[in-house]
């Protein structure tokens, strides 16, 4: 098999399959046109056939029908002269329709049983004729009956009667019934035709599809063709292409079988070898070689290609043999290829004498730079290690048994700044790259290292390994790390500099550094400043300052100060720059607007005294308040006692007339009475709501550890709730550090509301407290009848109720002195309700007393 006939193969078997493809779909499109066409019209026929049996069928009905209608007609004439003559004769047309009736009947039946309308109308049409026949019968019986006097009878009169009626009656339905079966036969006419038109339409419409099909198919067919000699050219070329790549190429091509024997070899394998190309074929190819194999020409394809393969594509290197029997180092690789049902494999070789004798001088030379102190390691064109000095050795930790032979950057997991197909196109190209590499050792650790590769060429100026030289710069590099960290850090805090600028100057006053936010507030930046010096960039009046100042810190001196400089006012820190031998390199500035402290200062001192006159005015405004609260409690005590005193007048008064007239007081001047005593009480009540509401806030009473549960003991106690409403204290009460009496007031007030206003006996009231960060929240929850949205702020203002008094007895105070003491501690209260949904009143009380 020569390389000319391997591509005629291999590029035909791919091209045939897709011409029988092809071909197939191009035979397929006639073929599929006629077979639908063929499917459709017979579809069409059948369809057509159908109707005109459907039209056909419906006028034998009408033709048997109207038999069925003359028979029955003449059966009656027969009747009616036998009925008048009582000639037997007569009843001949009778007889013969009463025999052939069921078959007429059965076979209209049979006609019309798949047409459930027409099926209807011929019941009605039978149900008649049956009815029909059955009136003629009794004709007839009675005739018999009657004898000769029947024709004279008036029964048989009523009976012809009878008789004719149901006889009209049936022609009305048979009427019908062929009108109907006319309209049926037109419809199916139509249909006919319309089935008749459809079937010409799609054959015609097939003869065209065909004729497309068939068109579409002679194109394709060209085009086909057109395809296979435009293939049958680019194989040729392809084939000449690969002909002379086969017989020019510089390394060897072999073709060998699955079991190594040689089928093909072109002339570069013959001048490697010393053999004419003709003399290889059906070698084994182990001849080639002088490695020694196995007996077995099987077993020594499966040593070259490896279990499983996995020497396949690989570049192996061994001694090749030439035909006078010398040997010399070779490299091959093996590839496998398929063709049809032939296994084969394609082996490229090439001499490798010059590559091998250049690394041995390499290597000899290599050996002489073995005790310098740098890191020097010989690579070939693949990366692969072949020389490591000890060098190497110290840096990276692995010995040369253990380096030589790996690739370099798996060994050292190379990092590159840039990547490695430009350094190597630039070392090409140049002759010598070097820069910067990180590599790792042998231990892990990384390590910076400043690296120089030089390409190494042979006479002829072909490249034969690289030389790499690297000194260790770890150190450097950490050491430039730190450098940059501590001037990043710096820089940043120098331009970060809150409220003001760093300023770094030489001897000559000249600005190297003016960095920080400041510098903006003052239309200044780094830019303006660096370089310069304070009499270029400062105003003359700040220079004049700054100068002295400067010229102390360059000589060691220290100075803090207060500078204004436009609209502002800047604290100036200035200091030199020393170094470790105490040398003075430079001097600094550190400036921070002072102007809003300043300012701040000023408010305050402005503050101060505008506080120290309020001060004494509140202490006069306080003793007044002392006074006028003593004065507002003399009075309310008065107006107390002087109140109620005409009002107890009138209550004895009341119930001294009350006593008196007892036996005579009438029911009304009774119920007048309880009004008149019923509204001094609720005078009092709310005097006594007044003077209470009017203390809040203005007496303390000493701070006492009150225990809460035990407070609402108390309280639920002194109300006395009747015995069937229930008053549940939730657990886990808290123990605060409050006054008492007003918290117990608050309770006392709430509890009693929510007792007096409940619509039911058997009322419910819960009492719950939840612990929040800086207080307590208490809520006192009923089942009562609610209050509406509106009305929850209008509860808690002075003498509001929300029932008449006199339905149910309240001030309208209690709610209003509960939010002014919850008020006054600090706390507040709302109230959650809506109607029939009883309410629930929420209140905070601060966990430390106010002061």
């Amino acid at each position: 098999m020569d390389a000319s006939k391997f591509s005629s193969t291999r590029l035909k078997f791919p091209s045939d399959v897709w011409v029988r493809r092809r071909g197939a779909f191009i035979i397929s499109i006639p073929v599929i046109c006629l077979l639908a066409s063929i499917l459709v019209i017979a579809a069409l026929r059948a369809r057509t056939i159908a109707v005109r049996q459907q039209e056909q069928q419906s006028q034998k009905t009408v033709t048997d029908t109207s038999r069925l209608l003359k028979e029955l007609i003449e059966a009656e004439t027969g009747v009616r002269g036998y009925v008048i003559t009582r000639r037997p004769e007569f009843l001949s047309p009778y007889l013969k329709a009463k025999a052939l009736l069921p078959q007429s009947v059965d076979t209209l039946y049979a006609q019309v049983e798949n047409y459930p309308a027409r099926r209807q109308q011929f019941q009605e049409i039978l149900s008649l004729a049956r009815q029909q026949f059955q009136l003629l019968e009794q004709t007839l019986e009675t005739s018999d009956r009657q004898g000769a006097t029947a024709g004279t009878s008036t029964l048989i009169t009523e009976r012809l009667q009878e008789s004719r009626l149901n006889m009209d009656e049936l022609r009305q339905a048979i009427s019908e019934f062929y009108e109907q079966e006319k309209r049926w036969q037109n419809d199916r006419q139509v249909q006919a035709f319309r089935w008749a038109r459809v079937t010409t339409i799609v054959q015609w419409t097939c003869l065209a599809v065909g004729l497309l099909g068939s068109g579409a198919a002679l194109c394709l067919f060209n085009q086909l063709d057109q395809d296979r000699r435009q293939q049958a050219s680019r194989l040729r070329t392809n084939n000449l292409y690969l002909q002379a790549i086969f017989d020019h190429v510089v390394d060897g091509i072999i073709i060998v079988n699955s079991r190594g024997y040689i089928q093909s070899a072109n002339s570069a394998t013959g001048e490697i070898f010393g053999y004419e190309p003709s003399e290889l074929q059906g070698v084994h190819l182990q001849r080639l070689m002088a490695e020694l194999f196995a007996e077995d020409s099987g077993q020594a394809m499966k040593s070259l290609v490896g279990k499983n393969h996995d020497k396949l594509r690989l570049q192996q290197e061994t001694v090749g043999r030439q035909k006078s029997g010398q040997i010399f180092p070779m490299e091959f690789a093996l590839s496998e290829m398929q063709l049809d049902n032939e296994h084969l494999f394609i082996v490229i070789v090439r001499d490798i004498t010059e590559r091998k004798q250049s690394q041995d001088i390499l290597l000899k030379q290599a050996q002489l730079l073995n005790l310098a102190n740098d890191t020097i390691i010989v690579r070939d064109l693949n990366d692969t290690i072949t020389y490591w000095n000890q060098g190497a050795q110290r840096l990276y930790g692995f010995s040369p048994a253990e380096a030589v032979g790996q690739c370099i950057h798996s060994l050292l997991q190379t990092e590159v700044p840039q990547p490695l197909e430009e350094i190597e196109e630039a070392l090409f190209q140049q002759g010598y790259w070097s820069g910067e590499l990180m590599h790792s050792r042998r231990d892990g650790s990384r390590v910076f290292v400043k690296s120089g590769w030089t390409l190494q060429r042979d006479e002829t100026g072909m490249p034969l390994a690289f030389l790499e030289i690297n000194q260790d710069i770890t150190e450097r590099k950490q050491a430039e790390a730190a450098l940059r960290k501590s001037e990043e850090l710096y820089r940043t805090l120098v331009k970060n500099f809150p409220n003001g600028a760093v300023f770094l100057f030489d001897q000559q006053m000249r600005y190297s550094i003016a960095e920080g936010t400041g510098l903006a507030n003052i239309n200044l930046n780094s830019e303006l400043l660096t370089g310069k010096t304070i009499w270029e960039t400062l105003p003359l009046e700040t220079a004049q300052i700054l100068e002295p100042i400067y010229r102390e810190a360059l000589q060691g001196k220290r100075t803090v100060t207060e500078i204004p400089f436009s609209d502002r006012f800047y604290c100036v820190h200035v200091l030199p720059v020393i170094n470790e031998d105490g040398e003075i390199l430079l001097g600094m500035t550190m400036t921070q607007d002072i102007t809003e402290s300043k300012k701040a200062q000023q408010a305050l001192r402005a503050r101060a005294d505008e506080l120290a006159r309020l001060t004494t005015v509140l202490a006069q405004t306080t003793t007044n308040l002392e006074k006028r609260n003593a004065e507002l409690d003399q009075f309310a005590y008065i107006v107390s006692h002087d109140l109620k005193a005409p009002l107890r007048a009138i209550a004895n008064l009341a119930q001294w007339l009350e006593e008196d007239l007892a036996d005579s007081l009438t029911a009304e001047t009774r119920h007048q009475m309880d009004l008149l005593q019923g509204r001094v009480h609720r005078m009092e009540a709310l005097i006594n709501g007044l003077l209470q509401y009017s203390r809040v806030g203005r007496f303390r009473t000493e701070l006492e550890l009150v225990d809460m549960e035990i407070l609402l003991a108390e309280v639920i106690d002194s109300l006395a709730p009747p015995p069937e409403f229930t008053i549940t204290v939730m657990p886990d009460m808290p123990t605060l550090w409050i006054e008492r009496v007003p918290l117990e007031q608050v309770f006392a007030n709430l509890i009693g509301n929510g007792i007096k206003h409940h619509h039911r006996k058997d009322g419910k009231i819960v009492i719950s407290a939840q612990e929040h960060t800086d207080c307590y929240e208490f809520a006192i929850a009923d089942n009562g009848p609610g209050i509406a949205p509106e009305f929850h702020e209008k509860v808690f203002i002075m003498f509001q109720t929300l029932e008449p008094r006199d339905k149910v007895e309240s001030t309208g105070v209690g709610l209003a002195i509960v939010k002014k003491i919850i008020e006054d501690k600090g706390g507040t209260i709302v109230l959650e309700s809506a109607p029939s949904q009883g309410a629930t009143f929420r209140f905070t009380w601060p966990k430390q007393p106010m002061a």
